[in-house]
């Protein structure tokens, strides 16, 4: 922690400084502020505010270029001109922006100008298939341990991910509790690059981080392409986006006559309920880029070390770069039924090993979810997070399950 964050008074008015900077330019009529607030189920109105200034939206006060344009975003982030840190390797808004958990490292930044970061695990075809398999067993062990009601965010979506990637990433058993405990502590660390948390949630995150890196070091060693470093890096990238688009997925189908229902009935079609999950509802919302030179979007300077963000969500609503998915007029993911469903801008942004991670993840976990507890049913008004601009993920999720399965066949699957 640096030397302004080494008091708790310190950290938490450099926190509430830079909160009521979001506040103050929000009620400005900053649509970019207001989606940083984070105060909302829904930003798309905020995005769509952002949209209708241009391509290229200049936050002022937060001086950040904000972009919800399809092509110009997918530009951005496949060009080496940006990157995740400034040029002297800062974060951006370091000084007044603390992180509740692992800060980036430069090796892992080097990712996003299209060249893999040293600093994470290469995850290829196989792995992939391998995490898959992996979230099917540990989803099926976690359900049959789960009585008729439960949290799905507490008891499932959040276990799920730590689980797996413990398992994935070669742990020796004896740490996967404490790898989970730690995991879950840092689930805020996406949101904090942007946002601000809580005193209390940021002094935990960045304990956590610093135990988390420790553990990782006595289990994997430092180097090579399972290191300590490159370990985290892929788990806090993985974690709470996989709990968000398994919770996402559950809600959407959930909310929408039949929709539940029909995926019970084919269990397979999880793959392309992902597929629209990720374009229609992306566990990652925004992404951060830096401009490493002197850049011009859309007829805009950036000047270099400028921060741009791109509003995943709102330029992948945009109809210029791609057809939606067919709605059948229900707000709910088609089960296939989509026309040319994208990959989506998260396959070019969200670093490419943890994307890869997280639909296998998402993907296991709601197969296992159809197969194994058909009655699953909302049972409790489902809260969203607050100051989660970047994943949007729930706080809590009551769900009941009946059906024709009975709780002692799954703890037997």
């Amino acid at each position: 922690m640096t030397t302004q964050w080494t008091t708790p008074s310190a950290l938490g008015r450099r926190l509430q400084r830079t909160y009521v900077g979001h506040w103050f330019a929000g009620s400005q009529g900053d649509p970019y502020a207001l989606i940083l607030r984070a105060q909302r189920d829904d930003p798309s109105p905020y995005e769509e505010e952002v949209r209708a200034r241009g391509p290229v939206f200049h936050s002022e006060v937060l001086d950040t270029w904000v972009i919800a344009d399809g092509a110009l975003a997918r530009s951005v982030l496949t060009d080496a001109r940006f990157g995740a840190l400034t040029r002297a390797e800062g974060r951006h808004r370091a000084e007044l922006l603390p992180p509740a958990g692992p800060e980036i490292s430069p090796a892992r930044a080097r990712e996003h100008g299209g060249v893999p970061g040293d600093a994470e695990p290469a995850v290829s075809a196989q792995d992939e298939v391998a995490v898959e398999a992996l979230a099917e067993q540990v989803s099926r062990t976690l359900l049959g341990a789960l009585g008729a009601d439960f949290d799905l965010v507490a008891d499932f979506a959040r276990r799920l991910p730590a689980q797996v990637l413990a398992e994935f990433l070669g742990l020796h058993a004896a740490g996967h509790g404490r790898f989970e405990e730690l995991l879950a502590d840092c689930a805020r660390s996406l949101d904090s690059r942007l946002c601000p948390q809580t005193l209390d949630i940021t002094r935990t995150g960045l304990r956590a981080a610093a135990e988390l890196r420790e553990l990782l070091a006595r289990h994997l060693g430092d180097g090579g392409p399972r290191s300590a470093q490159a370990a985290l890096a892929l788990a806090v990238d993985v974690a709470a986006p996989s709990g968000a688009l398994i919770c996402n997925a559950f809600e959407a189908l959930g909310s929408s006559p039949g929709k539940w229902d029909a995926l019970c009935q084919n269990p397979e079609k999880a793959d392309a309920v992902i597929a629209e999950l990720w374009w229609r509802r992306p566990p990652v919302r925004v992404e951060s880029r830096i401009a490493q030179e002197d850049v011009e979007l859309a007829g805009v300077p950036i000047p270099a070390d400028g921060h741009v963000a791109i509003l995943v969500a709102a330029a992948q609503r945009d109809p210029a770069v791609t057809r939606a998915p067919t709605e059948n007029g229900t707000g709910a993911p088609g089960l296939g039924d989509g026309v040319g469903v994208p990959l989506g801008l998260l396959g070019d942004a969200h670093s490419t090993s943890a994307a890869r991670t997280v639909r296998a993840l998402s993907r296991g976990a709601l197969r296992v979810l159809a197969q194994e507890a058909p009655g699953l049913r909302p049972s409790g008004t489902a809260v969203r997070l607050r100051r989660a601009p970047v994943t949007l993920g729930h706080a809590r999720f009551p769900v009941a399950r009946t059906g024709s399965r009975a709780l002692t066949d799954l703890g037997a699957a």
